[in-house]
């Protein structure tokens, strides 16, 4: 009875670890200007869906050749930047967001990224949204 009561009292009061932990955050901007961009160089596809907008970039270069796709609720407002603020923010530039997207969707990344897309709007200004980074699924076929 009281090899029992310590095995149960081991399991209660140890915590183990299956696999190591993610201790590194790091945060990742990039500045998505359409306006700017050549029509015949955007790899950009951008759209709502219900409730998220969605930024799609046209590269089948994930897991089973997705695209490495960044949502986030319509309801959330963003936080908007001026001119002064943006030159202080270190932005990453497409090859490199797409690096970060293959490792992090691979789970081999040793950092969690938070990302976010920056925006130009219509006024002066620009927009930043917090997205999350859509896991990629292996299609079914269906016979």
């Amino acid at each position: 009875m009281k090899a029992i009561l310590i095995i149960c009292l081991c399991f209660t009061f140890f915590t183990t670890y299956a696999q190591k932990g993610v201790n590194n955050i790091d945060t990742v901007n990039y500045l998505l200007d359409t306006a700017n961009t050549p029509l015949n160089d955007r790899m950009w596809d951008i759209g709502i869906e219900s409730k998220y907008k969605y930024y799609t970039i046209k590269c089948p270069c994930l897991k089973f050749n997705n695209y490495p796709t960044f949502l986030f609720d319509v309801k959330e407002q963003g936080r908007k930047i001026n001119k002064d603020q943006i030159t202080k923010i270190k932005f990453i530039s497409l090859g490199s967001l797409i690096d970060l997207a293959k490792t992090t969707t691979d789970l081999t990344a040793q950092t969690l990224y938070i990302f976010y897309i920056v925006e130009k709007t219509k006024r002066e200004g620009y927009i930043s949204h917090k997205v999350r980074l859509v896991t990629p699924r292996q299609p079914i076929v269906m016979n």
